[in-house]
C-alpha cells in the first residue's frame, strides 16, 4: 500500500528498491549500501521511504517484533528522518502516520517510536501522526554497545 498526499509520496521498500535507498543515503544520510541491502533482505525489518515530487525526503526503518501473548506483532521505529530542508513542514507526521497505517492494515497490534520528551520538536511529529506517550514517564533507554574484533564482539559499556 503506497500513499500520496499533497504530492507526499510514501512507500515500503523491498530489497528491489536499492536504486532509492541509494538516493536517500547520498542525499542526507552516511549508511552503507550493502548493509542496507542485507536490512532490506531481512524478513523482520521494515523501511518506508517518503517522496516529495520525485524526490526521496524520508526514511523510517525498525522492526518487527513478536510477541508472545499472542497479539499481533509490534513495529519498533528506530530511526525516522527527514531531510533537515522538509524539516518543519508537517511532512514527517504524515510519513509517520502513513507508517503506522501500514502497521495496523498489515496486522500488527501496536507500533511505537523510542524518544526523548525533551525533544518537542519529534513529540510533535509524532502526536501529530496519532501516537500517545506511553503512561510512564520515562525517557532512558539502558544500552550496553559491543564492538566487533577479530569477527566477534566485545562489550564497551554504555554509550
Amino acid at each position: 500500500m503506497a500513499r500520496r498526499d499533497m504530492s507526499l509520496y510514501c512507500e515500503r521498500l523491498q530489497e528491489r528498491d536499492i536504486p532509492q535507498v541509494r538516493e536517500i543515503v547520498e542525499s542526507f544520510m552516511d549508511y552503507d549500501l550493502e548493509r542496507i541491502r542485507a536490512f532490506l533482505s531481512g524478513k523482520q525489518n521494515l523501511a518506508f521511504a517518503a517522496k516529495l515530487d520525485g524526490k526521496v525526503i524520508g526514511l523510517i526503518y525498525g522492526y518487527t517484533l513478536t510477541r508472545m501473548d499472542g497479539k499481533g506483532p509490534q513495529f519498533f521505529m528506530y530511526s525516522v528522518d527527514i531531510h533537515p530542508a522538509y524539516q518543519d513542514r508537517g511532512y514527517g507526521s504524515k510519513f509517520v502516520q502513513y507508517a503506522v497505517d501500514w502497521a495496523r492494515d498489515n496486522g500488527y497490534s501496536e507500533s511505537f517510536v523510542p524518544t526523548d520528551k525533551d525533544n518537542p520538536r519529534a513529540c510533535r511529529v509524532y502526536e501529530k501522526a496519532g501516537m500517545a506517550h506511553s503512561k510512564t514517564d520515562c525517557d532512558r533507554m539502558y544500552v550496553i554497545e559491543y564492538k566487533e574484533k577479530n569477527g566477534g564482539f566485545y562489550e564497551t559499556g554504555s554509550v
